[in-house]
Order: structure tokens, then sequence, then C-alpha cells
């Protein structure tokens, strides 16, 4: 694995610059002081979000299971769960999650899945669509998008230049 100095591309002058990734508030560029989105608090809020969704799947999972013991349901929503887990965990572990890969990569796949059994199944097996769960999926993809689109112009990996003969 190649080692990365992470700069950030300031959105006002272009410039990069390597981010206070300790603060909470947004980041400023040392060139021109401009405001530049904090993206690792912006994927710990998404992380939060899964740790939400983790709640209300283990919810789940035990009223199902109460009402009809184990069927598929609760396997897929185990497994769900699991990969709530890892996400989460991939998320506050990594020091860059903007720049992560595999995180962004379970971002998606936990969020995605998310979409598909608390409204597309539903709505498939029923023809009844879940207003509520899908307005709330509209606003979480947007922010998804957004998040996604600035991390892509945002983020700017430079390799370390070799010092000496070493």
């Amino acid at each position: 694995m190649i080692n990365a100095v992470v700069s950030i591309k300031c959105k006002k002058c272009g410039g990069s610059f390597q981010p206070d990734t300790h603060t909470r508030g947004d980041w400023l560029c040392q060139n021109c002081k401009a405001k530049n989105p904090n993206l690792k608090r912006h994927y710990r809020s998404v992380a939060d979000l899964c740790i939400l969704g983790l709640i209300a799947t283990v919810v789940f999972i035990f009223m199902r299971f109460n009402q009809r013991r184990f069927d598929f349901g609760i396997a897929f929503s185990i497994a769900h769960a699991l990969l709530l887990i890892v996400t989460i965990v991939a998320i506050y572990k990594s020091k860059i999650p903007w720049a992560d890969a595999p995180a962004k990569i379970l971002i998606w796949a936990v969020l995605s899945l998310a979409l598909m059994f608390n409204v597309a199944l539903p709505l498939l097996l029923t023809g009844w669509l879940n207003i509520p769960f899908a307005v709330v999926y509209v606003a979480i993809f947007s922010y998804l998008f957004w998040l996604n689109s600035q991390a892509n112009k945002c983020t700017c990996l430079e390799t370390p230049s070799k010092t000496g003969s070493g």
C-alpha cells in the first residue's frame, strides 16, 4: 500500500491544503480562509445514521421473532445488521473515510439494501408504497450524492516525495 498525504482542494481558490481532521467545524483553507466541508464529520454523520438503522433493525428482528419465530425476513435482517456493524466500524476506524473506497462501497451497499427492503420490496410484493420511508430515503440519497460529489471534487491524493537517498 502506498503512503499518501491527503489534501483537500479549496472550493474557493482551488489551492490544496491538509485539513485538520480533529476539528468539528468546517475546514478552513490556509490560503484564502474559505470554509470547506468537513468531510470526516459528514461521513461520521452517515455512520450515525447507520447506528439508527442498526437500532431499528434489531427492534424489527426482536418484534418479528416474537411473532413468527425464525424466518427468511429475520435471516435477511440479521445479515443487514451485520453489514451495518461492519460499515459503522469501517467509517469510524478510517482516518480519511472520504477517500476510503471500501467504506464508501459499504455505505452505498447498506443504504441501497435498506431502500430495497423498506421501499422497493413492499411496493413490488404488495403494491403499497411506504411514503414516509420513501421521503426519508430521498433525503438520505440526496445527501449521499452531495457528499460523494464533495469528496470527489475536493480530494486529491499526493504521494510524498522521497527525500535523501534512503
